[in-house]
């Protein structure tokens, strides 16, 4: 009765919202996606539209296509180091959860543990260019240079991995690492694909350096979590990663109405964007 009664206040509460606006998300498959659509049921009058990820939402919202996006805190760091004038034109609206950073090795290759990212002769692969994923190692790699020594490849998935399988110490492989950036439960695809090939592993990720302070926000970008993998496996079934908030951020200069009924659906009923 009582969760009946507040989705019945929050509906009174943003039905009086008819100012269209338009939310950029992510992959249609991808959460990002998901949480744009179920805003949209909550604050009436959104569109949701697809996107390439952070970067792409970022460059919508400066050049005011769309009104809110969904955005991982490291792509909006580093976003704002190349365009500082984002910082009077972005609002940030608040977190929604933390997506983490896995890196998969294979057993037998040149990379056995972060240490080995930063050495000459090896490759990392960090999915498509410009996306969320690749920013976050270019980013990874602004606060430890020591990554920079890794060659990047722009490719992810099931191909970076199936690549993978084939990097052996001592040969010149295609991939030597794939990382990859996604909330952290063991029922993610590619996790499973990883744990479930006997060649393969995560490692973990606890470089000091990636845990350095983000002056305008005054905290950390990064903050390390114990994260599961799977019972039997590294680290008694879980690896110590990065992990990163993921943001709704808004064009400041959007409708005034949509971005008090944003802010009030973030603060009092994030769960249901997150269904």
């Amino acid at each position: 009765m009582r969760n009946k009664l507040a989705l019945g206040i929050m509906s009174l509460l943003i039905t009086s919202v008819a100012s269209a606006y338009v939310v950029t998300t992510g992959s249609t498959t991808g959460t990002y996606y998901k949480v744009g659509a179920n805003l949209t049921g909550l604050v009436p009058g959104g569109e949701v539209v697809a996107s390439k990820g952070s970067v792409e939402n970022l460059e919508r919202l400066m050049a005011e296509e769309a009104d809110i996006g969904l955005v991982q805190m490291d792509a909006l760091a580093w976003f704002m180091g190349k365009h500082p004038e984002a910082k009077q034109k972005l609002e940030v609206m608040g977190s929604l959860y933390h997506e983490c950073v896995y890196i998969a090795v294979n057993k037998e290759g040149k990379v056995q543990d972060e240490d080995d990212l930063q050495h000459d002769g090896v490759t990392i692969a960090v999915g498509k260019q410009g996306s969320g994923t690749a920013v976050t190692w270019d980013y990874m790699r602004k606060l430890e240079p020591g990554y920079k020594k890794a060659a990047v490849v722009f490719t992810g998935g099931s191909r970076a991995l199936g690549k993978l399988t084939l990097s052996k110490k001592g040969g010149d492989s295609a991939v030597d690492a794939v990382l990859w950036v996604t909330r952290p439960t063991v029922n993610n695809k590619m996790l499973r694909t990883v744990l479930a090939n006997p060649t393969l592993d995560v490692i973990q990720v606890n470089d000091k350096d990636l845990n350095d302070t983000y002056k305008p926000l005054g905290r950390p970008v990064y903050e390390f979590q114990k994260i599961p993998t799977k019972d039997g496996v590294l680290f008694n079934g879980s690896i110590k990663t990065p992990c990163v908030e993921a943001l709704l951020v808004a064009r400041s200069t959007a409708e005034e109405e949509v971005l008090d009924k944003v802010a009030d659906i973030v603060l009092n009923y994030k769960a249901s964007l997150l269904k």
